[in-house]
């Protein structure tokens, strides 16, 4: 064989063997891509219906069994889950929450199962953090982003809503070095978790993308100097946000488009923007905080969840939020979207015959399609979706506890004199016939319900956490500073004298009570 066949052959050989091994690469990257789908977790197909569920009222519970958390309705898309402390400490595997700021009565372990349950149900649950009262020293600074990261993937939260409210509140939101602040734990965060991989939100005021003194945009049709074309008033209420006005006074204050440069900054980077419509005074036009912020997801990209309270808000109240405003505003955000929709505080929050769960079915049935008169007709008669998964693995039982014996309350039952049931861990004696009255905001003086004993809870040998050794809060009962009582597996201690008022929804800044501990 003549060298330059040689050369020929050794030529033709190479080229067989490269182009083998391209065209095998070629299919396991086609495989590859077969069996790994990306799947785009912060895609949102359906109008939002959020709400925030305080960890700290969340009920006793054990595996296979219910609780308020893994109880939520269907109709709820969201939930924030509230709150973890901005400088929390966790350790990777571990799934102790001791060291988070979450305050759910049990541990990493059931949280876990608790957040799986609700994701079985279509319910995507985001870690909050921060909140009014995290906020409030240097220390809470000290973020650890990869730690947060690393809770969001072992407890299977879908990502995190930066719930900035510097030094418990948006009076200094929008300062420069806070604007810089909210900037940065937009690109930190996501810098660890990428976009499509895990949803970043955030809750800032509802004053914050229309035009301010300080934070503007003279380019969007809610710039300062178009205040009074835009609402079509005069200044005199401007800085006056208790007078009843459309919207003028929404320009005035210290945290008006505080989100303006954070947007301009790091738009790119945020998924779903639920603003904090309420405590913003007694301006009734609700409506120009949805279009303020619409003006820039249309450029940005990002989902809108127009912030509402059940009543009443905590300043004032100036303003307060009915079925029929929450089906006015849910009817003018479906009529400039398909997918953004409602966030409410809190979802536990209920009072005689209304709740926060029906201020929410109003809007889910508006925004999807339901004439207002229908769906506020249909307010409180929302589908409940309660988790039946068993009877626990044997470390809990029934959930009950040794005392618990009775059958746990049903508020499609009705109770006749002599009955008893088990509620929240506790037994409770009818009165007279009842029927749907919660035993716990029922019981006393004039209601159907009695009192009769705590369970002990403890079957499974406990971990070392205290009861709740204070006394039932009754509504009936007056109440001085430092009385301590428990509610609902939680202990509130009164800061001044007060009596009637539910401490689930009278807890925080001007309220009576204040949080204290959880019992288990």
């Amino acid at each position: 064989m003549t060298p330059f066949k040689k050369i020929i052959r050794c030529i033709f050989l190479i080229q067989v063997l490269f182009l083998s091994c391209t065209n095998e690469s070629f299919l396991d990257e086609e495989n590859l891509k077969e069996i790994t789908p990306v799947i785009d977790r912060s895609a949102i197909t359906e109008p939002i219906i959020l709400g925030y569920f305080p960890s700290w009222s969340e009920s006793w519970t054990t595996t296979g069994q219910g609780s308020k958390l893994r109880d939520i309705p269907e109709h709820v898309t969201h939930v924030f889950l509230a709150f973890a402390r901005p400088n929390l400490r966790y350790q990777k595997g571990s799934l102790d929450i001791t060291g988070t700021g979450i305050q759910t009565p049990y541990d990493g372990q059931t949280l876990k199962e608790s957040i799986s349950i609700l994701k079985a149900k279509g319910i995507k649950v985001i870690l909050s953090i921060g909140g009014e009262t995290y906020w409030g020293t240097n220390a809470a600074y000290d973020i650890n982003y990869q730690q947060i990261k690393d809770l969001v993937d072992d407890i299977g939260f879908e990502g995190i809503d930066w719930d900035f409210e510097p030094n418990g509140g948006f009076q200094t939101i929008g300062e420069s070095i806070n604007v810089q602040r909210f900037i940065n734990f937009f690109n930190e965060s996501r810098a660890l978790m990428p976009k499509g991989q895990y949803i970043i939100a955030c809750a800032p005021a509802g004053a914050g993308a229309l035009g301010g003194l300080n934070n503007d945009d003279p380019s969007s049709p809610f710039a300062h100097s178009k205040r009074n074309t835009v609402t079509g008033e005069t200044d005199t209420n401007l800085f006056n946000a208790t007078s009843p006005n459309q919207a003028i006074s929404l320009f005035g204050f210290a945290s008006t488009g505080h989100m303006i440069p954070v947007i301009k900054a790091v738009g790119d980077k945020i998924d779903l923007i639920a603003y904090q419509g309420y405590n913003t005074g007694a301006a009734s036009n609700r409506a120009i905080m949805y279009d303020s912020y619409k003006h820039y997801a249309d450029q940005y990209g990002f989902s809108i969840a127009a912030g509402t309270h059940y009543p009443n808000e905590p300043w004032g109240p100036y303003y307060t939020y009915n079925y029929q405003n929450m089906a006015d505003l849910s009817d003018h955000i479906s009529s400039k979207s398909t997918t953004d929709g409602i966030m409410i505080w809190q979802m536990l929050l209920e009072e005689n015959s209304s709740s926060a769960y029906g201020y929410l079915y109003v809007s889910s049935q508006v925004l999807n399609g339901t004439s207002q008169s229908q769906a506020i007709a249909n307010a409180e008669n929302y589908p409940e979706s309660p988790y039946t998964g068993g009877d626990g693995d044997g470390d809990g039982g029934d959930g009950n506890g040794s005392g618990c014996s009775s059958s746990q309350w049903n508020s499609s039952v009705a109770y006749t004199n002599g009955n008893e049931v088990v509620y929240e861990k506790s037994v409770y004696k009818a009165k007279w016939w009842t029927q749907g009255d919660n035993p716990i905001t029922n019981s006393g003086n004039g209601k159907p319900w009695e009192f009769i004993e705590n369970c002990d809870g403890d079957t499974d040998g406990g971990d070392g956490n205290d009861n709740c050794n204070v006394n039932q809060w009754n509504s009936s009962t007056a109440y001085v500073t430092d009385n301590e009582v428990s509610y609902e597996n939680v202990i509130y201690k009164a800061k001044w004298w007060t009596q009637g008022d539910n401490p689930i929804s009278n807890t925080g800044n001007g309220k009576p009570w204040e949080f204290v501990r959880n019992c288990n």
